[in-house]
């Protein structure tokens, strides 16, 4: 059942709220179980990336992040980059750094490893998709193709983006995303599992911008 429900920026004191759908959401994604098999430490350490990226990456990269509220509560959010966001910088790799400190376990460096595979490039400019979550009590309520849907408005708005680049490592989302118009352009072996790369073409806009868990900074 579709739901009413208003979208707007998350603002910072809500954004522990967003790290915790986040975790819920990801915690048994393909990447996390396998880089963190034992699930207790799974559920620490998924949470610890979420910390980083909301709270490090989406103000120190000005990346966009909003929210879906059912009855001012925050029922899922999304995170993507635009032409607005900036590039990863020394204070970043510092952060980094910190957090790969906080983990205490080596296999955190899978998750970097996994964001820095080689990807599909469509050789124009786009933005891309960073992390989209739905608490569990709101999923199948349309939540998702409201956050969605708000993205590609919101991208569209920028006359030098022609699309929308986003990737996966749960086989499951393929098609949730090709029914919202993306097509599956590559899959990419990491180890057990694959990386799949989606993509968007953004009709009538004249026209490369990605953000990842740890891309390269700028040299």
């Amino acid at each position: 059942m579709l739901i009413k429900a208003k979208i707007k920026d998350i603002p910072a004191w809500e954004r522990t709220e967003a790290v915790g759908i986040f975790t819920e959401a990801f915690t048994d994604d393909p990447l996390f179980k396998f880089a963190f098999p034992e699930t207790e430490e799974r559920e620490k350490l998924t949470k610890l990336m979420y910390e980083f990226v909301v709270m490090d990456m989406v103000p120190e990269l000005n990346l966009t992040i909003k929210g879906v509220y059912k009855e001012n509560k925050l029922a899922g959010c999304i995170i993507y980059t635009t032409p607005k966001s900036d590039q990863w910088s020394n204070k970043m790799m510092g952060a980094v750094s910190k957090m790969r400190e906080k983990a205490d376990n080596p296999r955190i460096n899978l998750i970097g490893e996994f964001a820095m595979l080689d990807k599909y490039e469509p050789g124009v400019k786009y933005c891309y998709g960073n992390e989209l979550a739905v608490k569990k009590d709101y999923r199948r309520k349309g939540i998702a193709d409201k956050l969605i849907k708000t993205m590609i408005n919101d991208c569209k708005s920028y006359p030098e983006v022609k699309g929308i680049l986003i990737d996966t490592a749960n086989k499951e989302n393929i098609t949730l995303y090709e029914k919202w118009g993306w097509e599956l352009k590559q899959t990419t072996d990491f180890y057990s599992i694959k990386k799949y790369f989606m993509w968007k073409e953004l009709k009538n806009n004249p026209g490369l911008l990605r953000a990842s868990l740890f891309p390269h900074p700028r040299e």
